[in-house]
């Protein structure tokens, strides 16, 4: 390693604050791998989560590893230097056990460079018995490891919580036996671990037209692999493993308050997948908070909807009580109490995120998120009233539907906004500035939009386009877009079978650029991208079983052309609509009062 790599590591190592201990030699070495910087892998709550629930299972030693920064990346990809571990500096081929946590589909060429990097074969088959496993996790790779799948030898299916403690009582037995070839090995997780999918004993079938017919396997193997559940959210506390300046959230302890959505929202997977909506009680909230008093200002409430917690006011209260500022990771515009704005007032927060999504009531009923703008415009007031000089506002383009009646309500609502943020902000020294975040739409699997195209490039960059006419002088108004590019790519991983392993392997094992793979792809990658879906075709993803109908998300898919809204989750009655529930466990309930 590298004298400003060894540098980098140890100053890193020096300021992170309440760091998780690692185990040293323990007998089960792992290397937890995130495909990007550590400066975003250590922003990922769901990574920290890992990392802290692998050391504190017997005889494990888990250890980080990150994409390189940028200044150094040219030393990795000419092979004068190889990965190693963040704590101890130890190479990662020296492990028993690669893992990575993956979040983000637009990851994964990073993903293979890693592999590459530590100096092992890229494709699962060509490694040897003394290499490591190579395994992936994380919300991307379990909504569909298609594209990942002849890279790595297995896939986490789920959540952590409820696979890793018997994944690795099965490894280490497998370490025990050396008569056990790695191939038998990996057969034996695929038909008894929990949450596992191997990759290499399902074969995909495809018709003439390139269409998936199924999986070739062994009638000793599941046809689907079952997703894996957290049994009780409250036995199972996740927060910041440690805290660090080098951050998105800098001085920030993150805490997990729920999991799941039951908004409904179609263009979401994380309102589908983690359903049904869960919540740990506010007692259990607090005591996690507890470690971080005197180690971090800040405690980050995070959930895919905070304000439906049903005790999020008395954890408001509380947190404030115990001395610490707040941030919150997501707050709709229909749930501002005035202990949420109390605790925004009080947590000097310099900006609030509103998420509109679109910019007409019409289109927000095609995705069913259901937000009247008297509604937004009144957030928009009340957290002006506690002081927020900031607001970012985040929407979509290239949403089913979409029109440029679409388009021009996006314009006129930011404009309300302002118009009312400044009636507002009279008196004040200051004049606050409005942030508007517009993201290309990309159809998820597991959601009711999985059938729909994606809008495609060109019609994205001339939608942009007149969005930046329209907003584009207007005062105290800053517009961002993503790259209608990026998008195109991150409609390509999401929704691919495995015959797009090869442009990944181009990208991230040949050096090409993504333009130049599809150039000399085999397949028009348009097939996946562009085209909206039979009702009735198979989905690489769904060799994954995350206990959502298919039979549901296609009745939500036509309620949405229909512009028909849906109802949230029912989950005190435990309804049968989606599925979920059937099978849930019952300690899955939220918890009572506020």
């Amino acid at each position: 390693m590298s004298w400003k790599q060894t540098s980098r590591n140890q100053s890193r190592l020096a300021q992170e604050k309440n760091r998780v201990p690692v185990r040293p030699g323990g007998r089960i070495r792992i290397a937890l791998a995130f495909a990007n910087t550590y400066r975003l892998g250590m922003s990922n709550l769901g990574f920290q989560v890992v990392y802290q629930l692998l050391n504190r299972l017997p005889h494990v030693s888990c250890e980080r590893v990150f994409y390189p920064d940028a200044d150094l990346l040219a030393d990795f990809r000419s092979g004068r230097e190889r990965l190693q571990s963040l704590e101890s500096g130890r190479p990662v081929s020296d492990f028993h056990l690669l893992a990575f946590s993956v979040p983000f589909e637009n990851d994964y060429a990073n993903l293979l460079e890693m592999i590459r990097f530590s100096g092992l074969p890229l494709k699962a088959q060509d490694r040897r018995e003394e290499h490591p496993l190579v395994a992936v996790g994380g919300v991307a790779a379990f909504l569909n490891p298609e594209p990942l799948a002849p890279f790595v030898d297995l896939v986490f299916v789920g959540e952590a919580e409820g696979l890793l403690s018997a994944f690795v009582e099965k490894f280490q037995d497998g370490l025990r036996s050396s008569a056990i070839s790695r191939r038998e090995f990996l057969e034996g997780l695929a038909a008894d671990a929990p949450g596992i999918y191997v990759p290499r004993f399902y074969e995909p079938r495809f018709a003439p037209d390139g269409l998936l017919q199924g999986f070739r396997r062994k009638r000793s193997l599941p046809k689907r692999i079952r997703a894996a559940r957290a049994p009780d959210l409250n036995d199972w506390p996740a927060q910041s493993a440690f805290v660090c300046s080098e951050t998105e959230f800098s001085e920030t302890a993150l805490i997990e308050i729920g999991r799941g959505c039951g908004r409904g929202c179609r263009f979401c997977a994380a309102g589908f997948i983690y359903r049904p909506p869960r919540f740990r009680s506010a007692e259990t909230v607090v005591q996690a908070a507890s470690r971080w008093e005197g180690a971090a200002k800040r405690v980050g409430l995070v959930s895919a909807a905070v304000a439906d917690h049903p005790q999020v006011d008395r954890l408001c209260r509380e947190l404030l009580a115990q001395g610490f500022q707040l941030t919150f990771s997501s707050l709709r515009a229909d749930r501002l109490s005035p202990e949420i704005l109390q605790s925004v007032g009080k947590s000097a927060l310099k900006s609030v995120a509103i998420a509109p999504e679109a910019g007409s009531e019409r289109l927000r009923r095609v995705i069913n998120k259901d937000l009247e703008e008297a509604q937004i415009l009144e957030a928009a007031e009340r957290l002006t009233q506690c002081g927020i000089l900031h607001l970012k506002l985040y929407f979509m383009i290239g949403l089913p539907t979409e029109t440029l009646e679409d388009l021009e309500a996006i314009a006129a609502l930011v404009k309300k906004i302002k118009h009312h943020v400044l009636e507002k902000s009279r008196g004040r020294k200051r004049i606050g500035t409005i942030t508007v975040s517009i993201h290309s739409f990309v159809p998820k699997p597991f959601t009711p939009f999985q059938w729909a195209p994606f809008a495609g490039v060109g019609p994205l960059k001339e939608k942009a386009k007149w969005i930046r006419r329209a907003l584009g002088k207007v005062a105290n108004v800053r517009v961002h877009f993503d790259l209608a590019k990026w998008a195109y790519v991150q409609a390509l991983l999401a929704r691919g079978d495995r015959r797009v392993a090869w442009l990944l392997e181009k990208v991230a094992g040949e050096g090409l650029s993504w333009t130049q793979a599809f150039k000399k792809s085999p397949h028009n990658p348009d097939f996946w991208v562009l085209r909206e879906r039979d009702p009735h075709e198979v989905f690489p993803w769904e060799i994954l079983d995350h206990g959502i109908k298919r039979s549901y998300l296609w009745a939500e898919y036509e309620k949405a052309r229909e512009g028909t809204p849906t109802q949230a989750c029912d989950t005190a009655s435990r309804c049968t609509r989606c599925g979920v529930c059937l099978r849930a466990a019952p300690d899955a309930e939220a918890p009572k009062g506020a």
